[in-house]
């Protein structure tokens, strides 16, 4: 399994729009692309990071055609963000994985 971690520096008042077409992209990318999802957060510094999970690098690497529609939707995310993508700050290949959905009740 990968993970990517991913920083966005949106736009001061564009939160609210760069949320909505970030989940319109995430979606498409899971639904056609063949990721796992990713989840978005809020950092202390105001810019938002996401966690984008991959079966496998491969999957990750894998040529991805955007139909016209698609390509729009993820402009639209990326006209939200101060240099027009996102940065990559890391891709992790998982060793070890002890999450849960739900807090440990004794």
């Amino acid at each position: 399994m990968l993970a990517v971690l991913l920083e966005f520096n949106v736009k001061p008042g564009a939160e609210k729009e760069f949320i909505v077409y970030w989940e319109k992209t995430t979606r498409i990318i899971y639904e056609k692309f063949g990721s796992l999802g990713s989840k978005l957060h809020r950092s202390d510094n105001d810019t938002f990071i996401a966690y984008a999970q991959w079966p496998s690098v491969d999957i990750y690497q894998t040529e991805q055609d955007w139909s016209a529609e698609e390509s729009d939707v993820r402009e639209k995310m990326r006209a939200t963000l101060v240099n027009g993508r996102p940065t990559v700050l890391h891709k992790l290949t998982l060793c070890s994985d002890l999450t849960k959905s739900e807090t440990f009740i004794p």
